[in-house]
């Protein structure tokens, strides 16, 4: 849903893009350090390790909507980039055509934060325990993140209620942004002191940029947690066939 109403020749209101913007570039910056430092601390570990790139993965994924909000704030809150863009451009179009493009926006950093964790848990947990029966995301990030008996020596607080949110807000993309969980319920989940309702059948009406970037800030958090653990530091390489990408 888009932040204001269109006038013709009136370009569309940027604040809420500018604070998002400069929010998940801290942010970025803050994993490209963190990135580095795991470079040196560490300089054992191969170079495609995935306690590495779980971390670097992070600064390209927060690379990207960045990229996109400039974009919006710069090119498409403007009805003359739209004109451009197509001969004859209704003034709406202009509306439609951010918002649009902003839902894919958040979608994206949405998909790659869930996939980013998914994949580097998976290959922890299997170095901590390799009888794990753990296969789907939930299942993998409650053992890994447990705190009765759990795996790592100093288990992040307050992670299984963000990751939920993350799981289940993702699960919707694949729906067109719809709540259709298999197993048919509602959920309510808990985070920064708001509930969010899960309603079968329901599109969901609640994904701002404060959100998003709410979300992204805990699963930095949760993530470099995790890397860091003095267990998951023991640990031997594991090599990442995911390592690589080009903004390492």
């Amino acid at each position: 849903m888009d932040h204001s109403e269109q006038k013709s020749g009136v370009p569309l209101r940027q604040d809420w893009i500018f604070k998002a913007e400069y929010e998940l570039e801290a942010l970025r910056k803050r994993a490209e350090m963190e990135r580095d430092s795991i470079r040196n601390e560490f300089h054992a570990w191969p170079k495609d390790d995935v306690r590495r790139w779980t971390i670097s993965r992070l600064s390209t994924i927060f690379f990207m909507p960045v990229l996109g909000l400039y974009i919006m704030r710069v090119h498409l809150s403007y009805p003359e980039w739209w004109e451009g863009y197509a001969n004859g451009a209704p003034p709406k179009l202009c509306e439609d055509g951010r918002t649009e493009f902003d839902r894919h926006l958040k979608g994206k950093l949405l998909i790659d934060l869930a996939g980013n964790l998914e994949h580097s848990f998976r290959r922890i947990l299997k170095q901590l325990d390799p009888q794990t029966r753990a296969a789907d995301f939930s299942a993998i990030y409650a053992s890994l993140l447990r705190q009765n008996n759990p795996y790592l020596q100093s288990p992040p607080p307050d992670s299984l209620a963000t990751l939920d949110l993350l799981r289940l807000i993702r699960n919707t993309i694949h729906n067109s942004w719809v709540h259709y969980p298999e197993s048919g319920q509602n959920r309510e989940v808990p985070f920064k002191g708001v509930t969010y309702s899960f309603i079968v059948g329901k599109k969901l009406d609640f994904i701002s940029w404060d959100l998003l970037t709410a979300i992204a800030e805990d699963i930095f958090r949760i993530a470099l947690a995790v890397v860091k653990d003095p267990r998951v530091i023991a640990l031997s390489a594991m090599s990442d066939p995911g390592a690589g990408d080009p903004l390492d």
